[in-house]
């Protein structure tokens, strides 16, 4: 088989150029976030974006390219542009790659979290040419890392319930302690002191109920706790 033949067979199986445009298509497209590649200006300034664009931003990719109708930092939500401006200034200095959570803020006000992952592009000089990457939503991870925080604040809120039932309970016996100390004095003395049993039976019994109160609100809570940690 002469080369000539080889090489037209290879070209005759090689993928058109629409037919490679259509795969990166077809694949950006079922992505639940969008590549870019942009400026290292302070607009980050977009020069191709792919995928779904318009499901995190709230904008056609063509309304941000070369920031036609809005710039991409002005998406960025006020709060997280210093610490998306760090991330990426700290890993090109490292020519490294950087990863960010932030959030952008769509045309309706609402808010998006995403995740970035990208880096810089150099030339063979080290000169840095652009930045790509990629954007995903993380919309859901978010949320459950917001429920787990505050599951876990009712937990604290629960727990500082139960400390403050727990010291009731020691204070209780506390003065269980000493109204048993004060029987013995009296059962020492008897005779006509020993009226006075009568009433502290009456303090000790009062004490006991109460302690049986706190006990059963310190069950209720240690249940409570326990529901809130599955």
């Amino acid at each position: 088989m002469s080369q000539s033949f080889q090489l037209q067979k290879n070209l005759d199986v090689s993928p058109s150029v629409n037919e490679l445009i259509s795969v990166y298509d077809s694949i950006t497209g079922r992505m639940n976030g969008f590549l870019y590649r942009c400026m290292n200006d302070p607009n980050y300034t977009m020069e191709l974006m792919s995928g779904q664009v318009k499901k995190l931003t709230g904008y056609e990719s063509q309304d941000l390219v070369q920031n036609r109708r809005a710039s991409y930092i002005s998406l960025i939500y006020q709060d997280d542009v210093e610490k998306v401006d760090h991330a990426v200034g700290k890993a090109l200095e490292a020519h490294q790659n950087w990863d960010v959570d932030y959030r952008l803020v769509r045309p309706d006000k609402s808010l998006q979290w995403v995740n970035e992952h990208g880096g810089g592009v150099f030339d063979g000089q080290g000169e840095l040419k652009f930045l790509e990457g990629v954007v995903v939503d993380i919309s859901h991870r978010m949320q459950s890392e917001t429920s787990r925080l505050e599951r876990m604040s009712k937990v604290e809120s629960v727990s500082g319930e139960i400390i403050t039932e727990t010291q009731k309970i020691l204070q209780m016996l506390k003065s269980l302690r000493l109204l048993s100390l004060n029987a013995s004095i009296e059962a020492a003395r008897a005779g006509e002191a020993g009226r006075g049993f009568a009433v502290v039976a009456e303090h000790v019994k009062e004490l006991a109920e109460n302690t049986g109160k706190s006990a059963e609100s310190i069950n209720k809570l240690i249940k409570e706790l326990e529901s809130q940690l599955e």
